[in-house]
């Protein structure tokens, strides 16, 4: 009987096994980043959330675009047993505020040109999404305790505006998101995304699938 594979760790593991050596990731400028390499980048991103206290019970704010940095993070967040929450860099700064303050967020990977959008965070930890800097520390307790990821976690939480400028909440646990991704055929050339879930399908979700996704820079 065939194994069922419901949680991203495990998806994760199984996909870069057996695409180890193929391109994961094209790059704008010609350059293509592997299955084996973009795990080992995934790996230094683990070990950075570890030093600073995130463990499976946690939740990382991610703000999204299509670069590798950005894709690797995510991967990291939820390789762990942690939440990822995603948002737009086109959300407005009280959309943004709204987010962290409802769903308080244990660090934060974020580009520097948006830093000022969050630095009024409180007992948050900012990253750079680009290198894994520590940007803002807030000094947590560090647990090297592993614990098994359910199919029944929580895993990944997104945003998107609603016609009268709200924000609508959808929370997809670890079994969600790797049902999403079996509905992924093939990665497309984009320059831009419409929404989070757009981000998470052409850019995340295909990777799961072993399809190499292209990525602007």
């Amino acid at each position: 009987m065939r194994n069922v594979i419901n949680t991203i760790p495990a998806l994760l593991t199984a996909v870069a096994k057996k695409f180890a050596v193929k391109p994961a990731m094209l790059l704008k400028n010609g350059n293509k980043i592997s299955y084996d390499d973009m795990m080992w980048d995934v790996s230094l991103t683990c070990r950075a959330l570890k030093e600073q206290g995130i463990t499976k019970s946690s939740k990382v704010a991610l703000f999204m675009d299509n670069s590798p940095q950005c894709v690797e993070s995510f991967l990291a967040i939820t390789k762990m047993g942690a939440v990822a929450i995603l948002v737009s860099y086109d959300f407005s700064e009280n959309q943004i505020k709204e987010i962290l303050e409802q769903e308080k967020p244990d660090a934060i990977f974020i580009s520097d040109y948006k830093l000022s959008s969050v630095l009024g965070a409180q007992n948050i930890t900012i990253l750079a999404i680009d290198d894994n800097r520590v940007l803002k520390q807030v000094s947590r307790q560090v647990k090297n305790s592993i614990t098994q990821v359910s199919e029944k976690d929580n895993a990944v939480i997104m945003f998107d505006t609603t016609e009268n400028g709200g924000l609508a909440k959808q929370v997809l646990t670890q079994k969600a998101f790797v049902e999403m991704t079996s509905q992924v055929k093939k990665s497309f050339v984009t320059e831009s995304v419409n929404s989070i879930i757009d981000c998470v399908k052409d850019f995340i979700a295909p990777i799961f699938k072993g399809f190499a996704v292209c990525t602007t820079n």
